[in-house]
């Protein structure tokens, strides 16, 4: 309803080619979103390159799009530079394209710039973005509207983690609060998750102040737009926007989703309203709850191991990093399997995060029936944070002295003895956003 009548229809990227015509370098074009804005840009036939610490596989699918590998002493001459928040300032590669005359950005400043010049939804919140971003997708391509869309995760549904699509309908988008990087984006709409405290190295004075960042964000809409608000949205923002508020009624207890836990209830109430926004009819909309199956690393079964009898241990890797997603993501798994054992490998993300919920770790990892701890994934930490997770060893002890806990400083030696110590039935629940996802892919 209103949506599928954009006025953005002769939005293409071309607009923004400046004086060295289309042609943009992305410096980290291996994360998600930088290779979403990647395969949009190859999609409209610019002349793409990129660079990344991590050299790009040989099979890559943004090579096979015609992304061509740049170092320095070899950049072209751009119009953009294009930077994620992991790569610095002073990367030689970014510093030589500006030499070169490129106008240089950030991810979230070239983002900003594409909702310039296209329609957008933006989905925002704490909790929850890549999942509702990728279902509200998933339901409108099911349902022949060709929107494009950008989402921070892999979604086998879509093919992929982005499409440019059809110009004349909006861009839906995952769009970020850490370090206030969705305050570059002009949205037409807003599908409003939940807002919790989170990230604390951006956002040290907690909740009070993520909740003033997402009211700037929402103060942002264009005129003449709305803000879909999900059951766990905070009502309050309302006053902090000129756009429409539209409240997502809750799910009836008689509409079944594809998604287990009660969090992607929530999330799908609010898909559901976004997506009668967009002018779907009830048995599109049930379509799109009930076959939607997830994005990669949202409770992913990896393999099905084996242990000679009996059922095996289903091993199962997922995102969750914040302590409210480790809490909701163990729910999700005894939801979907009820009489299975729930063994944990948890690979804390930040010491800043740890360090500031370490309490609600304890009270999220105590509903595990096994747990193991690795040490944690620093990124973005400042030398002086020196938060240990064997810190939590104690407190899960006290809590339940006749379970299962360990510390190993490996991810394989981890992984294997919560494997070793796990029964048949047993599900082991890979948690974290570092690099545990990639060790156990590997595992056989």
């Amino acid at each position: 309803m209103g949506m599928q009548t954009s006025i953005a229809s002769a939005a293409g990227l071309d607009k923004l080619a400046l004086e060295n015509g289309k042609v943009v370098v992305f410096v980290g074009v291996g994360g998600c979103g930088m290779r979403g804005l990647a395969t949009f840009f190859l999609q409209a036939g610019w002349q793409v390159y990129g660079c990344d610490a991590k050299p790009l596989a040989a099979d890559d699918k943004l090579l096979q799009l015609g992304l061509e590998v740049c170092d320095v002493g070899s950049v072209p001459r751009a119009s953009w530079v294009v930077r994620s928040a992991a790569v610095p300032v002073s990367d030689m590669v970014f510093e030589e394209c500006i030499a070169e005359s490129a106008r240089p950005c950030l991810y979230a400043e070239f983002l900003g710039e594409i909702s310039k010049i296209r329609e957008v939804v933006a989905v925002a919140g704490t909790h929850g973005k890549t999942t509702c971003t990728a279902w509200i997708a998933y339901g409108l391509r099911q349902a022949g509207v060709e929107v494009g869309y950008l989402v921070g995760a892999e979604v086998p549904q879509l093919g992929s983690s982005s499409e440019w699509g059809d110009p004349s309908l909006p861009l839906v988008i995952e769009s970020c609060e850490y370090a206030r990087s969705f305050h570059h984006l002009r949205p037409r709409k807003v599908a409003l998750i939940n807002v919790a405290a989170e990230h604390p190295d951006t956002y040290p004075g907690g909740l009070p102040e993520v909740t003033e960042s997402f009211a700037k964000f929402l103060s942002n809409t264009v005129e003449g737009g709305a803000i879909i608000a999900g059951p766990e949205a905070p009502s309050q923002l309302e006053k902090h926007t000129s756009a429409t508020w539209m409240p997502a009624c809750s799910l009836p207890n008689t509409i079944s989703i594809g998604l287990f836990g009660k969090h992607n209830r929530s999330n799908a109430a609010l898909v559901a309203a976004v997506l009668d926004d967009f002018g779907l009819n009830d048995e599109q909309i049930l379509h799109a709850l009930s076959t939607f199956t997830g994005a990669a690393r949202r409770l992913e079964v990896v393999k099905e191991l084996s242990l000679g009898d009996g059922e095996g241990i289903t091993l199962v890797s997922d995102y969750a990093h914040h302590p409210t997603e480790v809490a909701a993501t163990i729910n999700a798994a005894r939801e979907r399997w009820p009489q299975a054992k729930i063994n944990v490998v948890f690979q804390p993300h930040q010491a800043q995060r740890f360090q500031d919920y370490r309490d609600l770790y304890v009270d999220c990892l105590n509903e595990a029936d096994m747990v193991a701890l690795l040490p944690i994934f620093r990124a973005r930490d400042v030398e002086s944070c020196s938060a240990d997770s064997r810190d939590l060893l104690p407190d899960l002890d006290v809590q339940h002295p006749q379970r299962l806990h360990n510390f190993c400083e490996k991810i394989e030696e981890s992984i294997n003895w919560t494997l070793s110590n796990s029964t048949n039935g047993s599900v082991v629940l890979c948690l974290g956003a570092g690099d545990i996802d990639g060790h156990i892919r590997k595992l056989h």
